[in-house]
């Protein structure tokens, strides 16, 4: 689209930029908050945290420390226990090393109030029981790298839902009960609950549990160190949904992610959509990436295996598989390793096969971590079993979106993204031709490529190709930078194929291949896959 061609009619452009410039001056300075954030009681997480490191495992005490200094967390509730180095343990030894010494320690320090505990219930048998023991002091338990994350199966062949394998993290999100059942999970009473940790109804016994491990002690730091960055600067960039195309028993994984969509577009997040049943691409240009999720393969692999693909500061990602963390400490293998690796501060997983329906739900999670909810939170919040397979990986106390969403201006680069955001949070009621049309005014006006784009995703998740393809070339119009140029045709010719003009596709991604300036672009790649996959 060229300069002046309009959206809609003239009248409508004229009518939804002068309620842009009459309102987003206003935004700024008012640093409108997310009307949730402002419902949620605030909660000093950190204050209520216990840190357990593995003194025989290289590095443990040393990143438990750095954590501890990094969220104040005093040195007496910095815990070290002597357990195996191994990534699985048996039950046997998750009782006498980790679940047993953590008992008496919560007694000892009189981190519990004293009622009298009783067993949990498992899944068929109506939840966790209110009598348990409560935490008063310590709510939140962050493991370190070093404890083993997995709790081997020791029954063969057991019958469906009566599984006794379990991760490491979820049993102990129950150490409250007395006697949690070994066999199979227990219903999550804070599962979808609408309100904060700690003022949530019958959750009593339950621990919020997050990971710090990962490939290496550098990663692990950094995830440290990212969380608090973006928690100080604010968490601005794009979101990628991709779907896998699955239906029958697999549709909830599809409505899961796209209703995630439809947060972030609510939320003021630009959002890529991947419609395909392959994963992204290899070498598919992703900039900025602040949220990923997506399923089903078994390893990574796509666009963010590509060596050159790095998330933004602070990103939480996820790929569901049943096994994404069976593997935790490696670079390539599985995917919660990898996407620590290609900078996420957070990932989620399972350690073994959890059944679609008891693992985290995304879109419960997107919905409450949108809301204010502390990473931790939000993770549990969205897992409808416990004493089962999953794990947090990162910092649990890491909260995004505590301030609210759209108070942070952002710099540099990360001013485009809050302009969009302030502007689609500003006209919320309004028309969603309104918020288009201004955002093209504002963006030609100022002369930001970046906007055009995040404006076409816009289109493009709402299903209006045609308006995104406009977009897309109207970019392309405004920049010369090299990168830029062949991402916004990239995706040109990717909304080309969705729309069956696979010969216009076809001729823009040869014209581009042929093109000197992108000669030693990385997206080069995905623009040879592309044409190859539409016969050349």
């Amino acid at each position: 689209m060229r300069p002046g061609i309009p959206i809609l009619n003239q009248k409508t452009r004229g009518r939804a930029a002068r309620t842009f410039i009459r309102h987003f001056c206003l935004f700024i300075l008012a640093s409108t908050l997310s009307v949730h954030a402002q419902l949620i009681a605030d909660w000093d997480a950190a204050a209520e945290t216990a840190v357990v490191f593995n003194p025989d495992f290289p590095g443990s005490a040393e990143l438990a420390a750095y954590y501890a200094e990094k969220r104040h967390i005093p040195k007496e509730r910095i815990i070290g226990l002597r357990c195996s180095q191994e990534d699985s343990i048996s039950r046997g030894e998750f009782e006498a090393q980790l679940r047993g010494p953590l008992l008496q320690l919560f007694e000892s320090k009189h981190w519990w109030n004293p009622e009298p505990p009783l067993p949990g219930k498992r899944l068929t048998d109506g939840g966790i029981p209110s009598a348990t023991k409560q935490p008063n002091k310590v709510r939140v338990l962050v493991l370190m790298r070093g404890i083993p994350f997995q709790i081997r199966r020791s029954t063969q062949k057991p019958k469906q839902s009566e599984e006794d394998e379990a991760s490491v993290d979820s049993e102990l999100a129950v150490l409250g009960l007395s006697k949690p059942p070994i066999k199979g999970g227990l219903r999550n009473p804070y599962f979808d609950q609408q309100t904060r940790f700690p003022l949530a109804q019958n959750f009593t016994g339950l621990l919020l549990v997050g990971r710090l491990d990962g490939p290496d002690e550098p990663t692990v730091k950094r995830m440290i160190d990212d969380a608090i960055y973006a928690e100080q600067t604010g968490l601005l960039g794009r979101a990628v949904i991709d779907f896998a195309q699955k239906t029958g028993a697999y549709q909830e994984g599809e409505d899961w992610l796209k209703n995630s969509a439809e947060s972030y577009r609510r939320a003021g997040i630009p959002v890529f959509t991947d419609r395909s049943a392959d994963v992204l691409r290899d070498g598919w240009p992703l900039p900025d990436t602040i949220f990923y999720f997506g399923w089903y393969t078994d390893h990574i692999v796509g666009a963010l295996a590509s060596p050159t693909f790095h998330f933004k500061r602070g990103a939480i990602a996820c790929h569901l598989h049943s096994f994404s963390a069976s593997i935790i400490r490696s670079h390539d293998k599985a995917w919660a390793g990898p996407l620590l690796s290609h900078g996420a501060a957070v990932t989620f997983g399972n350690v073994f096969e959890p059944y679609l329906a008891l693992t985290m739900h995304f879109d419960i999670f997107n919905k409450r971590l949108l809301e204010g909810f502390t990473v931790g939170e939000a993770a549990w919040n969205a897992t409808p079993a416990l004493s089962w397979m999953n794990v947090v990986l990162g910092d649990p106390l890491y909260r995004p979106f505590g301030k609210g969403i759209g108070t942070k201006l952002g710099e540099g680069p990360d001013r485009d993204y809050a302009l969009y955001q302030g502007l689609v949070l500003r006209l919320a009621g309004e028309p969603d031709g309104h918020i288009k049309t201004a955002l093209t005014e504002f963006a030609e006006k100022r002369k930001r490529p970046r906007l055009l784009e995040l404006t076409a995703l816009l289109s493009a998740l709402q299903s209006k190709i045609p308006q995104a393809i406009d977009l897309l070339e109207h970019a392309e119009s405004t920049t010369q930078d090299a990168a830029e140029l062949l991402r916004l045709r990239l995706y040109r010719a990717e909304m080309l194929r969705r729309i069956e003009k696979a010969d216009a596709a076809r001729k823009l991604l040869r014209e581009a291949l042929q093109d000197v300036r992108f000669k030693e672009q990385p997206a080069k790649i995905a623009a040879e896959s592309l044409l190859k996959d539409m016969g050349g």
